[in-house]
């Protein structure tokens, strides 16, 4: 088993396209994910770069990044972008069999990838059939309500943990994503990291014998159906 977890930056689409923005307010500037193996230990980095159809980089764009215009100018647009993701994602698989399983903090991503997409009349492989929202696990185990979920920061904290490298940057957040991921599949491990904040809030735990496969409820995930009118704001980290 092979676990993807990725992340987006995007670009503003101008307020004056409209039709556009019915199905999705930005465009992918940056893909950044991390690969786990089957013992969630990181064995390989993926970052690039995306080129917008729509608008050049925006200053506030720039200023929350570090993407410029000038770094995106030569880059892929996202047809080519997702094929080479995606023969990233593939590699060293047995997707046959079911072996790669998709994460991203929050499902924003999904909701602008498949907006995207929509937009771009590209189709989606079946790869990304199995998304999770890791952020709406994670906060289940720290027994949040749904309607007030942990951004990455936060959860980072909970889990005596701290952002190192540029905040912001889609491979890094993938990569502290990640590491809550690697934490969670130890209930022991994550029970102490957390326990503090968890007394703190009054909240218990989930069962130590509890297995991932138990937390993600992974059977029943269904299959993703890129049906997306537009996109909510960028995440929170």
């Amino acid at each position: 088993m092979q676990h993807i977890f990725l992340d987006f930056e995007m670009n503003p689409i101008p307020r004056e396209n409209r039709e556009a923005r019915e199905i999705v307010l930005g465009e992918i500037i940056q893909i950044g994910a991390v690969k786990l193996n089957d013992d969630y230990q990181l064995i390989d980095r993926f970052s690039l770069n995306v080129r917008p159809e729509y608008s050049p980089v925006m200053p506030h764009i720039t200023e929350l990044t570090g993407i410029k215009q000038e770094d995106v100018e030569n880059a892929p647009l996202l047809r080519e972008a997702i094929d080479t993701f995606t023969q990233w994602i593939l590699k060293g698989s047995e997707v046959g069999d079911g072996k790669v399983r998709i994460y991203a903090w929050s499902n924003s991503d999904w909701r602008q990838f498949s907006g995207e997409c929509r937009l771009k009349k590209i189709e989606i492989p079946k790869v990304y059939n199995r998304w999770m929202d890791f952020q709406r696990v994670y906060t289940r185990l720290m027994g949040l309500s749904r309607r007030n979920p942990l951004s990455l920061t936060n959860a980072l904290g909970a889990a005596s943990g701290s952002f190192s490298g540029s905040q912001h940057s889609a491979m890094v957040d993938a990569e502290h994503s990640a590491s809550l991921l690697t934490l969670v599949k130890d209930p022991e491990a994550f029970a102490e990291r957390t326990r503090v904040v968890r007394q703190l809030m009054g909240k218990e735990p989930e069962p130590s014998g509890a297995t991932l496969g138990d937390l993600f409820d992974l059977s029943s995930i269904p299959e993703r159906k890129p049906r997306v009118k537009s996109a909510k704001k960028k995440k929170k980290k």
